[in-house]
């Protein structure tokens, strides 16, 4: 993989991150929409009224033909408890866009997507992947896994990048911690080094510079 195809690559995810704000500020504009609505004509609408405050537990948007295309709901499914979800529904009543308490989730046809506190991750329906994510704990961490645990990944703590393909073998650049076979110690080499290891169980070095 090339300098100009990792570019590429992050070009791509900062583009999809920007589709996911947007459909964000969109699912909040028709929940305000469907709130209004229940408001301004009470009559027509099975929310309760208490001293200006709109009460449901429940709120579905429908099309023209009584399908359910946006809901705000409590999502109860979850062991840590309760939590407000807000879904939008295409044509064929499959989820397209979740919105949870901290998390946005969109479905497509090639696969799916979710954005969380600190991570972005993109599904594809073949087994491919793609994941930015920020802890304290890791640092800024890029992956991408393709067929066959084939993969990329990139990790700003260490530093270090690490390639690997379907066979096993892999090669990291930069900051690798290596075990001496023989005392069992481990050292960390520096960010100018290069390590090459076979595809067995145990990982074994087959070359590294310097």
């Amino acid at each position: 993989m090339s300098e100009t195809d990792i570019v590429k690559r992050i070009e791509k995810l900062e583009r999809d991150n920007r589709r996911l704000k947007m459909l964000l500020a969109f699912a909040g504009v028709a929940l305000l929409v469907a709130l209004g609505f229940g408001y301004a004509f009470p009559r027509f609408s099975p929310l309760r009224s208490v001293t200006g405050v709109l009460q449901a537990r429940e709120w579905d948007l429908l099309d023209s033909s009584g399908r359910v295309r946006l809901q705000a709901s409590m999502d109860c499914a979850l062991a840590a408890g309760c939590s407000p979800v807000i879904r939008l529904f295409g044509k064929g009543g499959k989820a397209l866009t979740t919105l949870g308490a901290g998390t946005l989730a969109f479905s497509g046809e090639a696969g799916e997507a979710k954005l969380s506190a600190d991570n972005l991750i993109f599904s594809g329906a073949s087994g491919a992947r793609a994941q930015i994510g920020a802890t304290p704990e890791s640092g800024g961490q890029l992956s991408l896994v393709g067929e066959g645990m084939s993969h990329f990944f990139v990790n700003s703590r260490l530093p270090r990048v690490e390639i690997g393909d379907s066979q096993g073998y892999l090669m990291e650049f930069g900051a690798s911690d290596l075990t001496t076979v023989r005392s069992g110690q481990t050292r960390q080499t520096t960010a100018a080094s290069i390590v090459m290891y076979a595809n067995d169980k145990q990982h074994h070095v087959i070359w590294q510079m310097p």
